[in-house]
Order: structure tokens, then C-alpha cells, then sequence
């Protein structure tokens, strides 16, 4: 029996001294130095020092709820069918950088100008996974509400056509300091398999953006029977009959840029490695 309470002595004596030693040891503890003492989490505001009996001051009002969307821009309708080079292109004083580069598809068409939605309304894009494709709907998409897009367009399902859109994209370039544009191309005569050949769209594309500022490169899409030959055939072509340029200088030179599909940016002229 006397063994038995040494022992439970014996063991509730060295708890003490655990319970003892940790507390001497947190108290020793400090943060190191460079990082706040309190623990992680939110920021706490400096605490203030007052008096006993005085109120903590009121908290300020919550800030007014945020205003509503400004209305979608649109387009004032004009007569001229293509590029007006007379008119100013307007911002000049805002400044592009040719680092800044934007791909973009001048595929598309509204009833109001081709008669019929191109591209805006192409075939629904499956799931590469077939349960979770099933899920969905298929067939193509219907416009002006259902478009083949990821985000509804500001101006709504414009005709790449339409040389007021084509102004008021070059305006959005320019306003987000964006100094290169990237044009997706089909030699002539040639298309995806929801869209129509646009090659003689790219004069005005290429009128506009100098008015701009703004310097093209070409990306040429995939399609049947590419290979090296027909590639320096494309990019022959281009340099041949592609106007304005003489204002085109993003590699140095007056030759234009040229980026193919699944290869390396490249210009004309300038070795380079690719891939077809």
C-alpha cells in the first residue's frame, strides 16, 4: 500500500514539473524578428489606449453600393463602306506597345451585312469526356441569344464586315495600350469548316490599323495539305500583296510577322525553328 502512494507521488510530482518546465519555456518564447507578434490570421487595428468609461468611437458608415454598368457602346451608323482614311482615327496621343499582342478573327457575319450569322452560330464543341458530354446539348448554336462563344460580344454579334466595328475594335486595341494585332488566316479561298474565306477583308484590316497605330502579324491556320511548301508560298503571298507594309516593322525590318499554328512566333525573311 505505501509503495503504491510513493509511486503515484512519485508520478504526480514529475507532472508538475513537466506542467512547470513548459510554462517557463512559452514564456521565454518570442517572436522572431521581422514578422508581427500576433499570430496568423487578419490584420487587427491598432489598439488605442483610453481611459475607463469612455466609448469606443462609432465605426464609419459602409461606403454607397457600387453604380450600376454603364449601357453597352454602340456604333453610330455610317454610309462609307470601308476604311475611311479620311476621318482621324481618334486617341492618337495614347500610346501602344508592341509587346502587347491580341489574336484576332475576322470570320464573322450578321444577317444585316452577308445575309446570314457566320461563325456565330457553328456546331457545339463537345466534351472531350463522353458522360459529361451527354449532359449537354448538342447540334449548333442559335443567334442573337445563344452565340458560339465563351463571352457575349459588347456589340453584340457583329459582321467582321462592318467597318464601323472595325473602327470601334481598333479603338479598344489602342485604349488598352495593345500595339500589335494578331490576324488569324486562311490563304484564299479557304476556310474553317464554320466559316467563309475572308482573305479580301484583309486590306481594310490592314488600312485601319495603321490608322491606329497598330501593327499586324499573321496567323496562319491550320489546313489541308500545309507543309513547308505551300507555307513559303502563304507568307510569298502575303508580303506580295499585303498594302501598308511599309508602316509594319515589328521584327526589325519592313517584312511582316508571321505566326503559324502549333509553331514558334517567326519572321519572314529570319531563320526560325518551326514546327507543321
Amino acid at each position: 500500500m505505501a509503495r503504491r502512494r510513493r509511486r503515484a507521488c512519485i508520478a504526480l510530482f514529475l507532472v508538475l514539473l513537466f506542467a512547470f518546465g513548459t510554462l517557463m519555456g512559452l514564456r521565454t518564447l518570442k517572436a522572431p524578428d521581422g514578422l508581427p507578434a500576433l499570430g496568423p490570421g487578419p490584420e487587427l487595428a491598432p489598439f488605442e489606449r483610453r481611459p475607463e468609461g469612455n466609448p469606443a468611437p462609432a465605426r464609419a458608415p459602409a461606403a454607397p453600393a457600387a453604380p450600376p454598368p454603364p449601357p453597352p457602346r454602340t456604333i453610330a451608323p455610317r454610309a462609307s463602306v470601308g476604311p475611311a482614311e479620311a476621318d482621324p482615327a481618334p486617341r492618337q496621343s495614347l500610346r501602344v506597345y508592341s509587346d502587347l499582342h491580341a489574336f484576332y478573327y475576322s470570320w464573322y457575319g450578321s444577317p444585316r451585312r452577308e445575309g446570314h450569322y457566320i461563325h456565330w452560330d457553328h456546331v457545339m464543341v463537345p466534351h472531350w469526356d463522353p458522360k459529361i458530354s451527354a449532359s449537354y446539348p448538342r447540334g449548333r448554336h442559335s443567334p442573337p441569344d445563344d452565340l458560339g462563344s465563351s463571352f457575349y460580344p459588347e456589340l453584340g454579334p457583329y459582321s467582321s464586315r462592318d467597318p464601323d466595328v472595325l473602327r470601334e475594335h481598333m479603338t479598344q486595341l489602342k485604349e488598352a495600350a495593345i500595339g500589335v494585332l494578331v490576324l488569324s488566316w486562311y490563304p484564299p479561298g479557304m476556310a474553317d469548316d464554320n466559316g467563309e474565306p475572308s482573305d479580301d477583308l484583309v486590306p481594310a484590316i490592314l488600312d485601319t490599323a495603321h490608322q491606329y497605330n497598330i501593327q499586324v502579324a499573321f496567323h496562319i491556320q491550320p489546313y489541308k495539305g500545309r507543309d513547308d511548301v505551300t507555307v513559303h508560298d502563304n507568307i510569298k503571298y502575303i508580303i506580295d500583296t499585303g498594302p501598308a507594309f511599309h508602316s509594319q516593322q515589328p521584327c526589325g525590318g519592313s517584312q511582316p510577322s508571321v505566326l503559324e499554328s502549333d509553331a514558334l512566333f517567326w519572321c519572314a525573311g529570319v531563320r526560325a525553328s518551326r514546327t507543321l
